[in-house]
């Protein structure tokens, strides 16, 4: 099963180009949310799952990536990842105070503008509050719910 999520995950990442990493555009964003459903399902729950594993919530959203949030809420709740689904939704909250349009959050994320993320600490232990959370999930294996997915596909 690892092969095939493996597989579907370099299949989608083949198609990134490096520069979208450093300009504040759409590109990256445009291209993640064209893939092909088996695609994009496993490159957002993968680049998730390892972003919170390695460095918390608190990098997934600095290094660029909360802006699939919205995106990858979605996609752990097709494959059965309802409680990682809800975690992410509410760190996405917590980041995303002001309720800003999706837009108007990538747009100033990408251009490392919400202080509270890029400036001051005060959304680390909230954030950090969420990653034990995430780690503790016992009953939601991802590997094995993106894989069965997949596998449908």
């Amino acid at each position: 099963m690892s092969e095939l999520i493996e597989r579907t995950y370099a299949e989608a990442a083949k198609g990134i180009n490096g520069d979208w990493f450093l300009n504040a555009n759409t590109n990256w964003y445009e291209y993640i949310v064209n893939l092909p459903l088996n695609q994009k399902i496993a490159y957002l729950i993968i680049v998730l799952n390892n972003q919170v594993s390695n460095g918390g919530f608190h990098q997934y959203f600095v290094n660029g990536y909360g802006q699939f949030a919205l995106e990858t809420i979605k996609a752990l709740l097709e494959i059965g990842a309802e409680q990682r689904a809800q975690l992410l939704a509410v760190a996405y909250n917590t980041v995303n105070k002001d309720h800003l349009t999706q837009d108007i959050f990538r747009t100033l994320l990408l251009e490392k503008s919400i202080k509270s993320l890029f400036v001051t600490d005060e959304l680390y232990e909230p954030l950090n509050d969420l990653d034990i959370q995430y780690y503790t999930i016992d009953n939601e294996d991802i590997e094995n719910l993106l894989g069965i997915f997949l596998e449908r596909q």
